[in-house]
């Protein structure tokens, strides 16, 4: 078979498509803090919808929508899950991670979806105490709790999800789209 013969269009659009395949698949196994251009990325639109049921310990407010529709995040349920995620100190809204807002529905899934996970501390506009590099200054972190599960429950339903930073407290847990670590 000659070259001509093995560089074919047919082969070579082939050969593309299987490379630009891997290439999409290694991508979307990247971090999403590894990626913050992508931080609004379409998905596959294979995928199902995904929806939040969450309740404000502080306000009262409940967030209970889908945010992304099986194809894409949706601008605007994440803004106003950013207004119910702000920073309670100051009202300073920031922008959330949607990878956060998959992260908390993983976990919704595994503990019961008939709950609504408790929002204690979402979005935070200045450093408290000596954390100056908290997840929760860029919209990464979210401490929360369960209506019916102790912290240590959350916290190990959690841990089986396999990514992100995991923190057990006496009365929450803390969970951030940062790199994989536990506390």
């Amino acid at each position: 078979m000659s070259t001509r013969e093995l560089l074919a269009p047919r082969q070579s659009r082939r050969a593309f498509l299987t490379g630009a395949s891997a290439a999409l698949v290694a991508l979307s196994a990247t971090p999403g803090h590894a990626l913050p251009f992508l931080r609004r990325a379409t998905p596959a639109p294979s995928e199902k919808a995904r929806s939040l049921f969450m309740l404000h310990q502080r306000t009262g407010e409940i967030f209970n929508e889908v945010y992304f529709d099986g194809s894409t995040f949706l601008g605007e349920p994440l803004d106003r899950f950013a207004v119910f995620a702000r920073d309670m100190r100051t009202g300073d809204v920031g922008e959330m991670d949607p990878h956060l807002l998959d992260l908390a529905h993983v976990l919704q899934q595994r503990a019961g979806a008939e709950h609504p996970l408790i929002l204690t501390h979402g979005f935070r506009a200045a450093p408290r105490g000596g954390a100056s590099r908290s997840h929760h200054l860029s919209g990464e972190a979210l401490d929360i709790a369960h209506p019916t599960l102790r912290p240590a429950e959350l916290h190990r339903l959690a841990a089986s999800i396999g990514r992100g930073g995991l923190g057990r407290y006496r009365t929450f847990i803390h969970i951030d789209t940062g790199p994989t670590r536990r506390w």
